[in-house]
Parts: C-alpha cells; sequence; structure tokens
C-alpha cells in the first residue's frame, strides 16, 4: 500500500502500510509527524486492512506497528477535539474502539510491536492485542486522566483484566507513564527487545505460530474467545473435544503420525 494510492472502492491509502510475508501480515502506522495519530481515516484503512488480513487464508499472525518513533500517540486531537460533548463523541470514540474490538477478537494471533511511545491510545492499541513485544526504548502510559477524560477504546476495561485490579487502577488514576522494562516487570508486555533487534525477535516469533496449519492456530484462538465469553468450563472443554474431532484424521495429522510411528 503507498500514500498516494487509491483502492478500487475509492478509499485513498495513505494512513497505513500492509506488508505481506510468509504468512505474517505486518500493519505500519505511517503518520510519522503526528507521531501516527489515529485519525478517523486511519480507523476506516485499519478496519478494511485487518478484515483483508483475516478474510486471507495465506496470513496467520498480525502484526501491528509504528513508522518513525512512536507507535501509537493516540487519537488524533484537532480532529477528535471537533466533537463535543456525548452525541458528537460516541460515534468517533466508537469507530476507534470498534478497530481495537477487531484486534482483540481476531481469531488469528495479533502483535503490537511496541517501536516507541505507546501513550494514551496507543496503549490502548497495544493491550488490544494478543502479544506485546516492546522496545527498550518504549514508554507507555494510561495519560487519559491528565486530560480530563478517560480511556475510551476499551483500554481501561482491558487493563483491568490483564493486570492486578491494584496496578491497573494505579497507572488508570495518575495516569503515570513506564518504561518498557518496567512494564515487563508487571505483565504490561511480554518481551523487551533491544530497538535493533525488535523486528527481527518480533517476526522470528510470528514465524513460529506462521508455520503451523492456520486450521490449528484458528481454534486455539476459538478456545480463548470462549474463555472470554464467560463460557464455563466444562462447555468450553466439551467444544474442545468436539473442535478436535473436526480436525482429527486430516491428511497432514496421518501422514505426521505414520512418520512418527516409523521411526
Amino acid at each position: 500500500m503507498g500514500k498516494t494510492s487509491w483502492r478500487k472502492d475509492g478509499i485513498r491509502v495513505e494512513t497505513i502500510r500492509v506488508e505481506k510475508r510468509d504468512g505474517i501480515a505486518t500493519i505500519v502506522f505511517q503518520r510519522p509527524k503526528v507521531h501516527n495519530a489515529i485519525s478517523l481515516e486511519m480507523a476506516e484503512e485499519l478496519q478494511q486492512a485487518i478484515d483483508e488480513a483475516l478474510s486471507d487464508a495465506e496470513i496467520k499472525v498480525i502484526i501491528f506497528t509504528g513508522q518513525g518513533a512512536s507507535f501509537v500517540s493516540g487519537g488524533d486531537v484537532k480532529q477528535f477535539i471537533a466533537a463535543r460533548g456525548r452525541e458528537q463523541a460516541l460515534p468517533v470514540l466508537g469507530k476507534v474502539a470498534g478497530v481495537l474490538k477487531a484486534v482483540e477478537t481476531a481469531r488469528k494471533p495479533t502483535i503490537a510491536m511496541i517501536n516507541g511511545h505507546a501513550l494514551g491510545g496507543g496503549s490502548e492499541f497495544a493491550i488490544s492485542c494478543h502479544f506485546r513485544f516492546a522496545s527498550e526504548t518504549a514508554v507507555l502510559g494510561f495519560v487519559q486522566i491528565g486530560l480530563h477524560i478517560t480511556t475510551g477504546w476499551g483500554g481501561g476495561a482491558r487493563l483491568l483484566d490483564k493486570l492486578p485490579e491494584s496496578k491497573a487502577l494505579s497507572l488508570l488514576l495518575t495516569g503515570e507513564k513506564v518504561s518498557a522494562a518496567e512494564a515487563l516487570r508487571f505483565g504490561l508486555v511480554d518481551r523487551v527487545c533491544h530497538p535493533d533487534r525488535l523486528r527481527e525477535e518480533t517476526e522470528q516469533f510470528a514465524a513460529v505460530i506462521a508455520a503451523n496449519p492456520l486450521s490449528s492456530i484458528e481454534a486455539y484462538m476459538n478456545m480463548l474467545a470462549w474463555k472470554r465469553e464467560g463460557l464455563p468450563l466444562a462447555e468450553r472443554v466439551e467444544r474442545e473435544v468436539s473442535q478436535c474431532a473436526d480436525l482429527w484424521g486430516n491428511d497432514e495429522h496421518v501422514r505426521l503420525v505414520e512418520k512418527f510411528l516409523a521411526k
């Protein structure tokens, strides 16, 4: 996707770039002059890029990262501040919240490759992904309270699910900014990498996943979805057994078992 190209549906592609290779789709935010702030146009392009990656049978993992020194700085302030009051703000917030919900509920693993600052909405985006790999230079923070608002894309709710309540509340109520190393200590990110190795290490992890069959990947993502939906353990186990039965005995499964037995 190029900065000045147009798709057949008339949407101009200028805020993101999509790279596809070896089963991995990397979606790059490319508004570095505004620290990759998410505009309404970017939200639309992100939604379409995510939908395309999810429907592409060749893609097994989706990575999100930023161009330049920032991951995502949040919403486009100039654009979003034009909304005044609930009636105008709700559809604007809801548009981006919908994108983050698509990231969180994707039946393919999503990885935030946090290459730099991820403040406010940037942290909300990162926490919507299934995994977070951060550069040593990255800074995270749910800083919205300092602007006399709250998280508005679902990040607060997700943070309260992922971290102990007291730690999550502390981050939300103080707006504290934390380094990647601090975020790793309390589980906000999964791995911290040297800036020169961030892409390599993230792609290595994604490649291990992408080497596996899409049907099995999606099956495990289903299990996560069932857990998040609050289904009882007994029902989740029953669905897991049924799902495995659907996959059992496929040609590749039989070949690999026969190869094992031949040893």
